[in-house]
């Protein structure tokens, strides 16, 4: 393949053992491979966050957990109380890979729709690079994806990727390449050994996409005589690394409100504004699940399914903590990066984001990121408007599209954009 890239910039992605410092204190983010959660293991999770950090429990884009305003030692650790909490949650299974287990899966797998049930291969995978010691140079940004082929993920902005294309087939991607199609069985350890293959290269690169012309040759490195490589030649007879266009990740493909699952029992979907869950909110969704199987599941759209519930009693208590079951609610895309609580932070993004949730429109809209610096951290890979808070007011940006305004205006142009952007 050539000479690796180079990043001059480090990786700082936080775990629990590394935090990250910002304005409002340390930054914490807790992997939870497919966004899995058990309802006792949340709950205790928000009462750490109350006792160490801002009270709240964040869920990020990648279907993980969050905690801001975490309180360190004088040398930057995390207190040792915090840590001892976290453990004690389960949580933290793999200490020295917390920061690596990036694994998203769709969220109804496995309990309504799809082409197959993925649940069996995101947890033998997570257990996989849990046991590798190797592993554990991945970078943090790097990111796996299992899309039970209903194409709610997409496989843009992952890594690695398998999307089922059968109840027993899925096809392989990497770093937006399209690869072989394998038995299910087999996506597993060939999704491991290309983990392996890429921390093997030694490269700074963080990504796939990052390698000598955009990591096309990536997938060709794959030995079909390598043991770890299970693929049998037949199945990837003419699949070297072929230049498609990877599926985009949709804005959000998850319907808020009761919905229905295979066993005849119901799901709860719900929208958790902003993506923060408040102590009162959480014990909610631990009540709730407790009368399923205790389960509860993160979106990558900053949602919560409460699964295995026997009527839809449970939405009300839900609703009435402030979450969201109404799939016409104007939160629906709207979200915002932490603005004045980090350091490259030009001021407020939850108010903007806020006002642009409030105003009257369709249900149907593109996603609205609001953001308070040029990084424009946790934009939507898809199609969205872009709200750049800056000194002088909002820069908006659609497309090829780019407006000034001031504060005042910004949500209405916001919210005409939106609509007026199909």
């Amino acid at each position: 393949m050539g000479a690796v890239t180079t990043r001059a910039d480090a990786d700082r992605c936080p775990g629990v053992l590394r935090p990250h410092r910002a304005e409002d204190g340390a930054l914490l983010r807790i992997r939870i491979p497919g966004g899995r959660v058990a309802g006792p293991a949340l709950r205790q999770l928000s009462e750490a966050s109350r006792r160490y950090a801002d009270g709240d429990v964040q869920l990020t884009s990648r279907a993980n957990l969050q905690l801001r305003g975490v309180q360190t030692n004088d040398d930057g650790t995390v207190v040792g109380g915090l840590v001892d909490a976290l453990a004690a949650t389960g949580l933290l299974p793999h200490p020295s890979h917390d920061r690596v287990r990036n694994i998203m899966c769709s969220p109804l797998t496995g309990l309504a729709g799809g082409r197959a049930d993925l649940r069996p291969a995101l947890a033998a995978l997570d257990a996989a690079i849990g046991r590798a010691p190797d592993l554990a140079a991945l970078p943090g940004p790097f990111l796996i994806a299992l899309d039970d082929g209903r194409g709610d993920l997409g496989i843009a902005r992952a890594d690695l990727a398998a999307i089922a294309v059968g109840d027993d087939r899925v096809r392989i991607w990497a770093g937006g390449v399209q690869g072989p199609e394998l038995p299910l069985a087999a996506a597993v350890p060939f999704l491991f050994g290309l983990a392996r293959r890429f921390v093997d290269l030694g490269s700074t690169a963080w990504h796939i996409r990052e390698l000598p012309g955009g990591g096309r040759g990536f997938l060709a490195l794959t030995d079909p005589t390598d043991p770890t490589d299970p693929t049998d030649p037949a199945d990837r007879a003419g699949d070297d690394g072929t230049a498609a266009d990877a599926p985009a990740s949709p804005a959000d493909r998850t319907p808020l409100g009761m919905l229905g699952q295979q066993n005849g029992r119901m799901i709860a979907s719900v929208l958790v504004p902003l993506g923060r869950l408040s102590g009162a909110q959480v014990d909610a969704l631990a009540d709730a699940a407790s009368v399923g199987q205790g389960r509860l599941i993160v979106t990558p759209w900053r949602g919560m399914l409460v699964p295995d519930l026997p009527s839809p009693v449970a939405l009300t208590g839900l609703i009435g903590q402030g979450l969201i079951a109404d799939d016409g609610s104007g939160w629906r895309g709207v979200t915002a990066c932490p603005g004045s609580r980090c350091a490259r932070g030009a001021g407020d993004t939850d108010g903007p984001a806020r006002q642009v949730a409030a105003r009257p429109g369709r249900s149907t809209l593109l996603p609205v990121h609001v953001v308070a610096c040029s990084r424009g951290c946790g934009q939507p890979s898809g199609r969205h408007v872009l709200a750049l808070i800056t000194r002088s007011g909002v820069e908006i940006r659609c497309d090829d599209r780019a407006v000034h305004a001031g504060a005042d205006e910004a949500a209405d142009i916001v919210g005409a954009l939106r609509e007026g952007a199909r």
